[in-house]
C-alpha cells in the first residue's frame, strides 16, 4: 500500500510506529469506500489545547465542574491542576479527522461511536489523532459501504488519552457509462 502525505500521514500497516511529526507534502482530498484498505493508518496534524478551548467549552456544554474550571480546585485532585473536558477533547478528535481531508465530499454519516478516556489533557498539551481501518462491510446499498476506524488520541508525549471506535458510512465513487454501456473510470 503506498503512502499518501497530507497535513497528516497514511502508512501502511508494517509501518505504524509513532505519530510522524513533519507535515510532508500535499495530496488529494476525499476517499470513496473502495480506496480505503483494513489496516490503514492516518494521522492528524497536531492542535493545542487552550485555555480559551476550554473556557468556551464549559460555556457551551455547562459543563462547570471544579476540576476544568477551579485552578485551587484542581490542584488538590490526583491530576494537580485543571484537565480538558473529555468530550471536549474528543470533540476536537473529530475536528482533527475531518482536517485529514479523508472525508470530504465522501463521507455520508457518522453512525455511531464509543470511547474511553484513558489519561489526561492539559491546557498547553497538543493532541494528534490516529485513526486506524478495523473494518470494512458492504451493506446492501450501492450508495455507501460501511468504514469502521479505531480512533485513538494522543499527548505530544505519544500517551494515548482517548481510546475509541467511530462506525462511519463512506460514498462509494459512482462509475460513469460510456456509449456501450461498459463502465469507464
Amino acid at each position: 500500500m503506498p503512502a499518501c502525505y497530507a497535513p497528516h500521514t497514511m502508512e501502511a500497516p508494517e509501518a505504524q510506529g509513532e505519530a510522524p511529526r513533519e507535515a510532508p507534502a500535499p495530496f488529494r482530498r476525499g476517499f470513496w469506500f473502495d480506496e480505503f484498505q483494513v489496516g490503514q493508518v492516518i494521522w492528524s496534524a497536531a492542535r493545542t489545547v487552550t485555555e480559551a478551548d476550554l473556557v468556551l467549552f464549559t460555556g457551551l456544554s455547562w459543563d462547570t465542574t471544579a476540576l476544568h474550571t477551579d485552578e485551587e480546585f484542581a490542584r488538590r485532585s490526583p491530576f494537580r491542576g485543571r484537565i480538558a473536558h473529555g468530550m471536549l477533547v474528543w470533540s476536537m478528535a473529530s475536528g482533527l479527522g475531518v482536517q485529514t481531508g479523508i472525508f470530504e465530499g465522501t463521507i455520508e454519516a457518522l453512525a455511531g461511536m464509543s470511547m474511553e478516556f484513558t489519561g489526561p489533557v492539559f491546557p498547553g498539551d497538543a493532541i494528534r489523532l490516529r485513526l486506524e481501518i478495523t473494518s470494512k462491510s458492504d451493506p446492501p446499498s450501492r450508495r455507501n459501504g460501511k468504514v469502521v476506524f479505531q480512533a485513538r488520541v494522543y499527548n505530544q508525549r505519544d500517551q494515548m488519552v482517548v481510546d475509541g471506535e467511530w462506525r462511519t458510512l463512506v460514498r462509494r465513487e459512482r462509475t460513469r457509462r460510456g456509449a456501450s454501456g461498459e463502465a469507464e473510470a
